[in-house]
């Protein structure tokens, strides 16, 4: 049982030296690009949007360690509105700021399988990646200012302003990244996959309370998304 471990432990470091060796050859060669970037765009199920862009460092082929910049924003959703606990007046959020996440940061780890190539000049290869990582929004902890107007017809002056900040939000998240890449001249990469995490994307302003309650925004156990991308190698 030992003497199996030691095989398969043995067999591991042959393969990581094997492939540093054969990358470290390569970029004599001229033929190895260790740099990537990419913007990918996504919808969520959280009715939003996104875009990414990351860049890619891949000490050998088939690893690397990816940072990423997500922007996102739920489509046509409208700001927070309320009444105050005496129905003397109403709020809503300035600017009508929904509470939702606006940026976040992305750092993962990539794995992409062997490609395999296509055409007649191998110019075209197609390969498979997963990449498991963290989401970190920025700031974790949304805060916003909200107006009160008199419950009266035609009243449009705010009567006064107050800011509201959450508390105790999530700092990190997951998501698991998987893809299906084409890349052309071993330069260009197109993908289109798919992400699952359990990222909250009015999670920096549910523990906001006006008026004596915590706002409550959508919410689901998991987030879906469905990107598409370009990027290049470099």
């Amino acid at each position: 049982m030992t003497t199996s471990r030691y095989n398969t432990f043995g067999y591991i470091l042959i393969f990581i030296f094997s492939s540093i060796g054969t990358s470290i050859y390569a970029q004599e060669k001229g033929t190895v690009k260790y740099w990537k970037v990419e913007l990918t765009g996504a919808v969520n199920t959280y009715d939003g949007w996104e875009i990414e862009p990351s860049v890619t460092y891949q000490p050998v082929r088939y690893i690397g360690l990816t940072m990423g910049l997500l922007f996102c924003n739920p489509i046509n959703e409208s700001g927070f509105i309320g009444e105050s606990q005496d129905k003397q007046w109403y709020w809503s959020a300035v600017d009508d700021d929904n509470g939702s996440y606006l940026f976040a940061l992305r750092p993962s780890v990539l794995f992409t399988s062997p490609s395999i190539w296509l055409g007649e000049d191998k110019d075209y290869a197609l390969s498979f990646s997963i990449s498991p990582g963290i989401t970190m929004p920025l700031p974790p902890n949304r805060e916003f200012n909200i107006e009160y107007f008199p419950q009266k017809p035609g009243a449009w002056t705010a009567f006064k302003t107050e800011h509201v900040k959450n508390k105790d939000a999530t700092f990190v998240y997951y998501h698991l990244r998987s893809a299906v890449s084409l890349e052309i001249d071993d330069s260009i990469i197109l993908s289109m996959g798919y992400t699952l995490s359990n990222f909250d994307l009015y999670g920096g302003s549910r523990n906001i309370v006006i008026e004596g309650r915590k706002l409550n925004p959508e919410r689901h156990p998991l987030m879906h998304s469905f990107f598409i991308g370009i990027g290049y190698r470099f």
